[in-house]
């Protein structure tokens, strides 16, 4: 990702692939890269997006509109490390799995001089076993999800410091037994691509919040 971002740190960037993998799984992958104009912190922006996180299954029902439900414990508002299992209905025909980890660590900026910018991530990915919430492939569908999410301040080309915000992210569904329709397999790209606009629009307007607060 670091690559990537380099020829074009502060430039809006975006690519998107879809494809079918030589074991059957739908993959989609998405590489963006989203400068912030008029944001002011770091920090801001990571906390809003923690809390976007926090409120996942709320955020997907609300933005995909198909219904999805937690089945492990909440994790605890601003936590660093954070379980998300969730059971989504997909256009009420087939049910998904998804589980998992999210970390988030916000560095702050280090003593003048020594170049050391505020730096969020926030990484997530699936987790392959769980004897606790076990997948349940006779009756849903794995959904794999792998996100690593980069807010930090770059330069443009005249020296101005610009707040970025650089994300990819992976999406592969499972092969199942389970008979999963184009239409679905549709449903679910889109839906992911909607959360991540969700997930831009909470950013920008933490950026928004944080200009006029200045």
């Amino acid at each position: 990702m670091l690559q990537r971002q380099h020829y074009a740190s502060t430039a809006e960037f975006c690519d998107r692939k879809r494809y079918e993998a030589t074991n059957g799984d739908f993959v989609s992958t998405h590489f963006e890269v989203m400068p912030l104009p008029g944001a002011r912190s770091v920090k801001a922006v990571i906390d809003a997006l923690q809390i976007f996180v926090y409120n996942i299954e709320i955020s997907l029902s609300e933005v995909v509109g198909d219904i999805t439900v937690r089945e492990n414990d909440d994790a605890k508002p601003g936590s660093p490390v954070a379980q998300h299992r969730l059971v989504a209905t997909i256009g009420d025909m087939v049910q998904t799995d998804t589980n998992n980890v999210a970390f988030a660590e916000y560095r702050p900026a280090g003593p003048p001089g020594s170049g050391e910018h505020e730096l969020g991530l926030m990484i997530c990915d699936a987790v392959d076993e769980d004897e606790l919430f076990p997948y349940r492939p006779q009756t849903r569908v794995r959904q794999d999800m792998t996100q690593i999410t980069m807010i930090a301040t770059h330069h443009t080309g005249t020296g101005e410091p610009m707040i970025v915000m650089t994300r990819w992210w992976c999406l592969r569904i499972r092969k199942s037994d389970i008979y999963v329709s184009p239409f679905v397999v549709e449903r679910i790209r889109n839906g992911v691509e909607k959360v991540g606009e969700a997930m831009l629009a909470t950013a920008r307007r933490a950026a928004a919040a944080g200009s006029t607060s200045m």
